[in-house]
């Protein structure tokens, strides 16, 4: 629970904050005002002080995405070091999953095995330049740690991601965040890939702390014996373009990732439709001639895109044909209400049906991004599970 005070006119409004659920409490008559300037309001930053185990107060920024009467919804927060000075300019992600990604493992080993000593100074990996929101930025994923901060530094960090900013304003930070969450979500096909820490700097050194939802303590990731083999720069630099096309909630040039779920969702009717929903947006994006043609329904789409990529029905009992028709009759009964489905956990042929899917709009994002079905079909893309 972070605890603290808001800055409003002249005085101060106490506020707890729980699951970025922010609740102001005073018997003041300024929290009345506070209420009547702010309810209903959306996309507002308020400045303030945080209390942690000290009694000095820290300096904090918040985002409220939106409020009610005395409570802030927040977007994101950001909370400065005691000793640091205005600003930041650099903002660094820490994340298990974006460390598999970027190899950190191996990265490690080639560089110790070629003579670096990473205990004395970090190293950069990686440089991937990318647009975002009309602005240029260039990704840095370095290894390793500066001795000469000695007990300052981050002793567990592994990789960390460094990007210098362009502006003071919270909403690039959050943007940043939302593009590499994402980037990590379509990399490992789940929805759920927090990061570890994200840290702003001022001149290399450490000033403050962003917090957001994307940030857990419980962040964990073991995959990295999936991108062994990947050519990074072959291959994260046009897809983290692609998604840092569009950073808000609304997608219009980006792959699709809202159908991806986690070991709870994966088998859901909702997910199922999340996943008609993007291959429908993809199909648009890939032959928009056809999906605007009434007469080339769903079925016609789903079996024009299983031919374009033959090696998803291995197995000769399959067709385009029939699994294009399973999968439109399942959410004919949906959409119309022919059926309610509680779940799909038990039924084996729905869920190779989910599955083919996934694989069939993973296929279809690649090929929107830039890549050549050769590329794709042959497998040369390591990460694809």
């Amino acid at each position: 629970m972070v605890k603290g005070f808001v800055f409003f006119k002249e005085g101060k409004i106490p506020f707890v904050i729980e699951n970025y659920r922010m609740e102001l409490f005073t018997d003041d008559s300024l929290l009345n005002d506070f209420s009547k300037e702010y309810n209903f309001k959306a996309n507002y930053i308020l400045l303030g002080q945080y209390f942690g185990s000290g009694i000095q107060g820290q300096k904090a920024t918040f985002f409220v995405e939106r409020s009610m009467g005395s409570t802030c919804y927040l977007r994101c927060y950001i909370i400065n070091m005691l000793t640091s000075e205005d600003g930041y300019d650099t903002i660094g992600l820490q994340s298990p999953f974006l460390d598999d990604i970027f190899r950190y493992k191996y990265k490690y080993l080639d560089m110790v095995r070629t003579g670096s000593n990473l205990a004395v100074e970090p190293k950069d990996a990686y440089k991937v330049p990318f647009s975002m929101n009309g602005r240029q930025y260039e990704l840095t994923f370095r290894i390793g740690h500066d001795n000469r901060l000695g007990l300052l530094e981050d002793f567990d960090r592994k990789g960390e991601l460094l990007l210098p900013l362009q502006t003071d304003d919270i909403q690039e930070c959050y943007d940043i965040s939302v593009v590499l969450y994402r980037l990590a979500m379509f990399m490992m096909s789940h929805a759920e890939v927090p990061f570890n820490r994200i840290t702003l700097y001022k001149k290399g050194l450490k000033v403050g702390w962003f917090f957001c939802s994307f940030v857990s303590d419980e962040a964990f990731s073991g995959h990295d014996g999936f991108f062994h083999e990947l050519d990074v720069m072959k291959y994260v630099p046009k897809i983290l373009n692609n998604i840092a096309l569009d950073s808000g909630n609304k997608i219009t040039q980006s792959i699709p990732l809202g159908h991806l779920g986690n070991f709870d969702s994966m088998f859901s009717p909702q997910r199922f439709v999340e996943q008609v929903m993007a291959f429908e947006y993809l199909f648009d994006k890939l032959d928009h001639k056809k999906a605007q043609n009434s007469k080339f329904t769903l079925k016609s789409e789903l079996a024009h895109m299983f031919k374009e990529f033959p090696q998803l029905l291995s197995s000769p009992k399959l067709s385009s044909d029939k699994v294009s028709e399973q999968i439109k009759e399942i959410r004919r009964t949906i959409a119309h209400g022919y059926a309610y489905y509680y779940d799909f956990k038990n039924d084996s042929n729905t869920q190779h049906l989910i599955i083919l899917l996934d694989k069939l709009i993973r296929n279809m994002s690649l090929l929107w991004i830039g890549f050549t079905k050769d590329e794709i079909s042959a497998g040369r893309i390591r990460f694809d599970k």
